[in-house]
């Protein structure tokens, strides 16, 4: 009984200590502290993935992608801002300096610096995305362990030149246009905004007391023959224009270089617009268009230019 009493004991204290050095074996670490750094500081952003390099650089609060000075697109740019600057480690990971299992590897790590003029501010590698979806594995600069970041981010790092450029082809408060000239087919068409007053209920009669007020109005859209247009054609036409993104940029080509013109729309209201649709190649999905807004020549997918192109087809038959 001794003997059993003296082996329990043992087993019982051997038990303790395994799970006392277990446990401090577990938290022997210590995470790096990443500071923040404040969003206005940072004027450059350098992405490299294998030999593919990305450069973006803040000039008067606009991002631009170089050195081609192209206009980058704000909200992907925010996102890319917003991780460098709020960057945190979770745990670690593994110190084994086994990088390929991460995607941390030279051909594969998206390699992240970030400068305030010329001092850089913030340097990291990004590996893939962490089993949990919720985490990405890192590595600090001059760091060789792995670490676990919070949040799902490599795509917004795993981009190209053509997926950061502004894709904006026409952006517009469509209750300020006032005036619409379409060009189509060697006609013009021209659309008004009028303001008409409504008609009164016969039965209202004013009281004699009752002041003289300013008879209500409405809005309505007329040809330049004074004919009504139906409001759901020609606003579904503007709203389509007014948030208008381009599919992708026409490579090698000035605006000055598109040929065969199919259709021009103008807009005139607090300020004036314009977007030009040309012919769309044999075999494309995508025609090409220029915009006021835009200073490189583009192409709209199929389905929406079609939609454009065809949105009046049904006042121009009942005009021939």
């Amino acid at each position: 009984m001794k003997k059993e009493a003296i082996v329990l004991a043992v087993i019982f204290v051997a038990l303790l200590l395994y799970l006392v050095f277990h446990q401090s074996d577990n938290i022997h670490y210590q995470l790096p502290e990443i500071s923040k750094i404040p969003q206005k500081t940072i004027s450059k952003i350098e992405i490299t993935k294998d030999a593919d390099k990305i450069i973006l650089t803040r000039k008067d609060d606009k991002w631009l992608i170089m050195p081609e000075q192209y206009p980058a697109d704000s909200g992907t740019v925010n996102q890319i801002i917003d991780i460098v600057n709020n960057l945190s480690v979770t745990a670690l990971v593994s110190e084994s300096e086994n990088y390929l299992r991460y995607e941390l590897d030279e051909k594969n790590r998206i390699h992240v610096k970030a400068f305030a003029g010329d001092d850089v501010k913030r340097e990291f590698y990004i590996g893939k995305t962490a089993p949990s979806f919720n985490h990405t594995f890192i590595r600090l600069e001059k760091d060789p362990r792995v670490y676990h970041a919070r949040d799902n981010f490599r795509s917004k790092f795993d981009q190209t030149t053509d997926n950061l450029r502004d894709k904006t082809a026409l952006s517009f408060n469509m209750n300020d246009i006032q005036e619409v000239i379409i060009e189509k087919e060697k006609r013009q068409m021209t659309f008004m905004k009028k303001q008409i007053p409504i008609e009164l209920n016969a039965n209202k009669s004013k009281k004699p007391d009752q002041k003289e007020i300013s008879p209500e109005v409405k809005q309505i859209w007329q040809d330049v023959s004074g004919k009504n247009i139906e409001d759901m054609k020609i606003n579904n036409f503007l709203s389509t224009l007014s948030t208008l993104r381009c599919k992708n940029y026409v490579a090698n080509k000035t605006k000055d270089e598109l040929k065969n013109l199919i259709f021009t729309a103008k807009l005139k209201g607090t300020n004036e617009y314009s977007i030009s649709i040309f012919a769309i190649e044999k075999n494309k999905e995508e025609y090409p268009a220029t915009s006021s807004q835009n200073d490189y020549p583009f192409t709209i997918d199929k389905t929406t230019a079609d939609s454009i192109l065809s949105a009046l087809n049904e006042k121009e038959e009942k005009k021939s």
